[in-house]
């Protein structure tokens, strides 16, 4: 997906493997040699975790470790993205049950 003259994932088709075969067969020069995503990977109040149902999906699907779950007292341990770690690849979105992780587009620093 293009937002920009920029590659965007679009969350629901599959997450991304950075593989490289999409750019390769594009014929518009949109994809960044560098395996960086237009989008980072945010958490929402749909959560399961949050509503006190116990779910590690998220955590356990992410193949950079970037979400961990955070004990509290009186419930399911909540999720914590982090967003430095996070490739944008989707992995965690997919195995949601709720689809409660969104993409969001990512803050250029001349937008900032």
């Amino acid at each position: 997906m293009l937002r920009d003259n920029r590659v965007a994932l679009a969350i629901g088709w599959g997450e991304c493997s950075f593989c490289g075969e999409c750019a390769e067969i594009c014929p518009e020069p949109v994809f960044a040699p560098v395996r960086v995503m237009d989008h980072v990977l945010t958490i929402t109040s749909d959560c399961l975790a949050q509503a006190g149902i116990s779910c590690m999906s998220c955590r356990d699907a992410c193949p950079e470790n970037a979400i961990s779950m955070m004990p509290r007292i009186g419930g399911p341990f909540l999720p914590r993205l982090a967003a430095d770690a996070c490739t944008g690849c989707g992995a965690c979105a997919m195995t949601c049950p709720s689809d409660a992780i969104i993409a969001q587009a990512k803050e250029r620093p001349d937008e900032g």
